[in-house]
């Protein structure tokens, strides 16, 4: 009844008109989903005992007025602690996939290939993931440098064990590759089209984060278009479109492997974990990515930054 009476309050209409009008804007749901995320991160954060301030979204007439240190969405520090010491983070929520033109996997022999790689790697395909990003690396170091004289390219911080902007394997789920290539034989054709994958009914469901957002790198001017890894301390995603339930998954962006062509630079997309309905139902997450987020800080050490009053959202 209250909700009846505010949406006629506000749209003058009532709520079967109202639902009507959500249902075919797609753009409406999208903000409602973004609010919501961020409202039930604040209830999660504030459970834990933290402060949390929201940073403006443009604190001046024009988004570049935003500062390098507070380009996000929240401040957050423990209730007890009164130094001016916080972490800035960024909330988001998991790709819906709107980049029809990248989905190749349409094919029962490209799924096969593709789950191929993650349930039966080779021995060494850590190393050699991490040897691949670092000649990528030195590729862009040498062209970098060639332009710029007597200056430095960034060093090269993926960590060994976790290369790459996929950390995880799908490794003990099918006895073997006639194992897997019976489970994809028999899925209908139907449901491995593109448009499937879009509406949710792919055999497969993708947890892959997203952010785009061009930006230039404050020191090499390497523009791309994803975040810089200083422009936060912690990445929460919330897995609602893909699990339906809200649920939190968090990364440091210094612990996270970056573009190898850009340092500063993170990736736009990084996969967190596949859902496999009757063959992984459950999620397996593995660092750099956490389900907790004090046990992201106590492992990652995010370096805490002051706050900047002028970025804060005081309404």
């Amino acid at each position: 009844m209250v909700l009846e009476k505010y949406i006629n309050k506000k749209f003058g209409v009532n709520s079967d008109k109202f639902l009507e009008v959500l249902q075919m804007s797609p753009w409406a749901e999208w903000y409602l989903h973004g609010s919501l995320s961020e409202l039930l991160f604040k209830d999660y954060i504030e459970s834990k005992w933290y402060e949390i301030h929201r940073i403006k979204e443009k604190p001046g007439w024009w988004y570049n007025s935003k500062s390098n240190e507070a380009r996000w969405d929240f401040y957050i520090r423990k209730k007890w602690n009164k130094k001016d010491e916080w972490f800035v983070i960024e909330n988001k929520w998991i790709k819906t996939n709107t980049e029809k033109h990248l989905f190749k996997i349409n094919t029962k022999p490209r799924l096969f290939k593709h789950l191929k790689f993650l349930a039966f790697p080779e021995k060494d395909y850590i190393e050699k993931t991490y040897e691949k990003g670092y000649r990528t690396y030195l590729k862009a170091k040498e062209k970098w440098e060639n332009r710029n004289k007597w200056k430095k390219f960034p060093k090269f911080n993926w960590d060994k064990k976790t290369p790459w902007a996929r950390s995880f394997t799908l490794e003990w789920y099918w006895k073997n590759e006639d194992d897997l290539r019976k489970w994809v034989d028999q899925l209908d054709e139907k449901k491995l089209t593109t448009d499937s994958y879009l509406n949710l009914e792919w055999p497969i469901k993708i947890l892959s984060s997203h952010a785009p957002n061009t930006r230039p790198a404050l020191y090499t001017g390497i523009i791309s278009a994803a975040p810089l890894v200083s422009d936060f301390n912690i990445m929460c995603v919330d897995l609602f479109q893909r699990i339906w339930e809200h649920k939190f998954v968090f990364m440091n962006s210094n612990t996270i492997s970056h573009s190898p062509t850009s340092p500063e630079h993170l990736y736009q997309n990084y996969h967190i974990d596949y859902i496999i309905p009757w063959v992984k139902d459950n999620l397996k997450i593995s660092p750099p990515w956490y389900t907790d987020i004090e046990e992201c800080i106590a492992k990652t050490n995010p370096i805490p930054r002051k706050i900047e009053e002028s970025q804060l959202d005081k309404r």
